[in-house]
């Protein structure tokens, strides 16, 4: 039983979480239900791929390519190899773009890619392989451990590039001191 809704909420992962994927991640919630949660890591860069590597692997030609150099972010352990886009929500696919909130969308289909590199894709954009899931209760359950901090998504925070300094930003934001945190007292 789903008692409040995350959906459009970011997760801050808390110093409960410590090793792995989730540690100091940020998680943009997209889906939360009775059947479970869904969302993506929004500041961990996979290590040595760009877009321009996605483009290619799609087939585009790699003389027009669009924003080449840009970082694919790793969106969590499932489907790893599947691309999702999010993205500002003047861009919309008809029952494939999912509207997280007033500010963000998520579409997860060749369909925006093609349309990106026509220069017909949405305004802003965040390029992810794979997603983030909870089982039903599972997430609420982390919750009540402490494992994450909840906050109103931030489309400038989602949307900033600074990956290095994204968590501490976000935990700023909410009003926390991550020095004061005590598995990360003392380390950066």
């Amino acid at each position: 039983m789903v008692n409040e809704n995350y959906k459009g909420k970011l997760l801050i992962s808390s110093p409960e979480i410590s090793d792995g994927i989730f540690d100091k991640s940020i998680i943009l919630i997209c889906k939360h239900d009775a059947n479970g949660t869904m969302g993506f890591i929004v500041n961990k860069p996979v290590i040595d791929v760009t877009l321009g590597t996605i483009w290619a692997t799609l087939g585009y030609d790699e003389k027009n390519l669009h924003s080449p150099n840009e970082d694919v972010l790793i969106g969590g352990p499932l489907a790893s190899n599947a691309m999702f886009v999010i993205h500002s929500p003047e861009y919309f696919i008809d029952k494939k773009t999912i509207k997280v909130g007033e500010e963000i969308s998520v579409t997860g289909t060749k369909e925006i890619t093609d349309h990106i590199q026509k220069g017909q894709g949405p305004k802003k954009a965040l390029f992810l392989m794979g997603y983030s899931g909870w089982m039903p209760g599972q997430l609420e359950d982390e919750i009540m451990r402490d494992s994450w901090f909840i906050s109103e998504k931030l489309e400038n925070l989602i949307f900033s590039v600074d990956y290095k300094s994204k968590w501490t930003d976000a935990l700023f934001l909410i009003g926390i001191d991550p020095s004061k945190l005590s598995s990360y007292a003392g380390s950066s």
